[in-house]
């Protein structure tokens, strides 16, 4: 069924500014809401990122809808899409407070919350098929008639969802980070703008359509730029501050925006030769936009590399201030008592102390000079790997008998062992890899490093309660070793009950002068070289080492290694393995 006056009412749609406005306020904003809403919805995972998404669709039915009211002259079709409006409107209004509250919380509402949503929903659901919301259709006219208390409604949940965004946001902004309070500003600026004209306009027209002050809904037309405006804002978030985690080019959102520009004068266009000359404009357009967004990404890309490289200078900068801080510290400390010891040696009183006290000082002096030996070993094999300088790369690969030297390995620690109540053993051994071939000198290092860092940290009943806390009491102090075949390799383990490491700190445990916070809080001294020089070992024989680790049940250090030497270490593998590992 079409309207009576439809002729009269297309010859003034398409006579007066009203196309022009209608067509310009119309498709640009629904096209660039949708399609930013979708890049968004693609390149986030993020909650807010799909809430934006689901406003951008509602936003486009709703622009689409009004803008087949203004130019059908199916009646049928109009009182149908009409009866939406209502619930299209209140859906926008409360999904931009959800959207509010996933962006500047970044997570989502609870439920309480999200009950209230719904109630503010519920009136515009329920009554959109009543005649509580359309009561009647102006055959002449073309449009329906709204219930004004129907319409008051919805929009005056839009005047809710502007004053709970605006407290929400100055809440918000009181208690965020310096960064994130300028994100805070920019979002609430933009989303409140929108809502503002975007419900007033609305709200005016029906309000002034239903007291015949003025013929048509034209006034709204012009609260559909808000949203272009609040689409504005989110590109500058997500250019300027990587919002929804979004690594956004400015040149993408400028070459997209001029598209849709260009692409949007086919609406106003009523000459074929202009038409051909928009055309033209718009493929030159869309190819020099291709290239820029290339160029600019590479550039992008080039300097984000850059930026992390920095990073991780500062980073190892800063380490090494602190492996040198920590170092001098250690290094003075056993001079200071061995120069103690010797003194009193010189000036003839240590003669005077009974055997008992001399042997006590006698033993601290060793043991500082063994502490003092352990520190320069470790600065001196670090420093001659990470150069690149194996000193055994030309000497041939000698036979290790497996169960052997681990035997012996274990009774050199008998005396540790027995001092903190820990049980080390040799586990189960793989039987088919009796003898492995390498360098002795280096693996045996690497292992004697890896036991006596497991019984370093491994609490037992002789340490203090905080340490004995971080493991069950009840559980035996033990450290294990055994291994596997793995087809040309063999993977050694060293398991221990201990103090574990903090996952977040597995990645950088390899990594010179580095140390886990738990250890440095159990054993002050260590230079954080022992794992550096370990996994040195490894790679230089070809294999690798890697850690399975949980804080408070223990961990399991594990060494792989070729079963065989092809007479020499391969020296330009070696050489790969360290080239990310130097300062």
């Amino acid at each position: 069924m079409f309207c009576e006056a439809w002729p009269d009412l297309q010859y003034f749609i398409f006579t007066n500014y009203v196309p022009h406005l209608l067509y310009y306020s119309h498709i640009p904003a629904a096209l660039i809401a949708l399609m930013f809403g979708f890049f968004v919805f693609l390149k986030s995972r993020f909650l807010e990122g799909k809430i934006l998404f689901f406003i951008s669709v509602l936003f486009f039915l709703w622009t689409s809808f009004n803008l087949v009211l203004w130019v059908s002259p199916d009646s049928q079709l109009n009182i149908f899409l009409w009866s939406f409006f209502g619930i299209l409107t209140s859906l926008l209004f409360v999904s931009s407070l959800y959207f509010v509250y996933a962006f500047i919380d970044k997570k989502d509402v609870g439920l309480s919350t999200k009950i209230i949503f719904l109630i503010l929903l519920l009136p515009s659901i329920v009554l959109a098929p009543t005649s509580y919301n359309l009561h009647t259709f102006n055959i002449v006219a073309c449009e329906a008639v709204e219930n004004i208390s129907y319409t008051s409604y919805y929009y005056f949940t839009g005047f809710i969802v502007f004053i709970w965004i605006l407290i929400l946001a100055i809440n918000r902004y009181r208690k965020a980070e310096d960064d994130f309070k300028k994100q805070i500003v920019y979002l609430t600026v933009g989303i409140e703008f929108f809502l503002l004209s975007f419900f007033t306009t609305g709200f005016f027209a029906s309000y002034l359509v239903e007291r015949g002050l003025i013929n048509d809904f034209g006034l709204e037309q012009y609260g559909l730029f808000g949203m272009t405006f609040f689409m504005g804002v989110l590109a500058y978030l997500v250019v300027k501050f990587k919002a929804f985690n979004i690594k956004l080019l400015a040149a993408q959102a400028l070459v997209v925006a001029i598209i849709l520009l260009i692409a949007s004068q086919f609406a106003f266009i009523r000459n074929n030769t202009n038409r051909i000359l928009t055309g033209i404009t718009l493929v030159v357009v869309s190819v020099f936009g291709w290239w820029l967004v290339r160029s600019v990404a590479k550039v992008d890309e080039q300097r984000e590399e850059l930026e992390v490289v920095n990073k991780e200078l500062e980073r190892l900068d800063k380490t090494k201030n602190e492996f040198i801080n920590i170092a001098s510290h250690q290094l003075r400390t056993p001079i200071t008592v061995i120069r103690g010891v010797v003194s009193m040696i010189q000036q003839g009183d240590m003669d005077k102390l009974p055997a008992e006290a001399r042997a006590k000082f006698y033993d601290g002096a060793m043991i500082k000079c063994n502490k003092l030996e352990e520190i320069i070993n470790d600065i001196l094999n670090a420093t001659s790997l990470a150069n690149n300088k194996f000193n055994v790369m030309d000497r041939k690969a000698e036979d290790i008998e497996v169960k052997k030297f681990f035997v012996d390995m274990v009774d050199s620690f008998k005396v540790e062992t027995m001092e903190r109540n820990i049980n080390l053993s040799v586990g189960s051994l793989d039987e088919s890899v009796p003898v492995i071939q390498g360098q002795r000198k280096y693996i045996e290092e690497a292992f004697t490093n890896l036991i006596t860092n497991a019984i370093k940290y491994t609490p037992s009943s002789k340490a203090t309660s905080e340490i004995r806390n971080t493991r069950d009491d009840s559980a035996e102090a033990k450290i294990t070793i055994s291994n596997k075949r793995e087809g040309d390799f063999v993977i050694f383990s060293v398991k221990d009950n201990g103090i574990g490491i903090p996952a977040e700190e597995i990645p950088h445990l390899f990594q010179k002068f580095f140390r886990a916070k738990n250890a440095t809080a159990m054993y002050v001294d260590g230079t954080g070289l022992g794992l550096f020089i370990i996994k040195e070992v490894a790679q230089g024989h070809g294999g690798d080492v890697w850690v399975e680790s949980e804080v408070g049940k223990g961990t399991e250090f594990f060494i792989k290694l070729p079963i065989k030497q092809t007479g020499k270490v391969d020296v330009k593998k070696f050489i790969e393995a360290q080239a990310n590992l130097k300062m």
